[in-house]
């Protein structure tokens, strides 16, 4: 996360909000979804590598911005 994000972005909440259900929705991407954006108008899903091309742009009009990238490589209960 970079400085602007940082000041942008709410504190990481303390449950995990996304799943591994949860997908990219740029259209292109079937990536699992780290980040979520909040809008006024609804919510978007990015997988890491969406939210980083369009971080400038979304976090212009968001209003909340869930950031889940830090469980990137963490292991999934069902995988110990």
């Amino acid at each position: 996360m970079n400085a602007m994000t940082q000041e942008s972005a709410s504190a990481v909440t303390a449950q995990n909000t996304l799943t591994r259900q949860d997908r990219c929705d740029t259209g292109e991407c079937p990536a699992q979804a780290w980040v979520l954006v909040k809008f006024l108008s609804g919510e978007l899903l990015f997988c890491s590598h969406h939210f980083d091309k369009f971080e400038a742009a979304l976090i212009k009009d968001a209003y909340e911005v869930i950031d889940e990238r830090h469980r990137i490589n963490e292991k999934s209960e069902s995988s110990a």
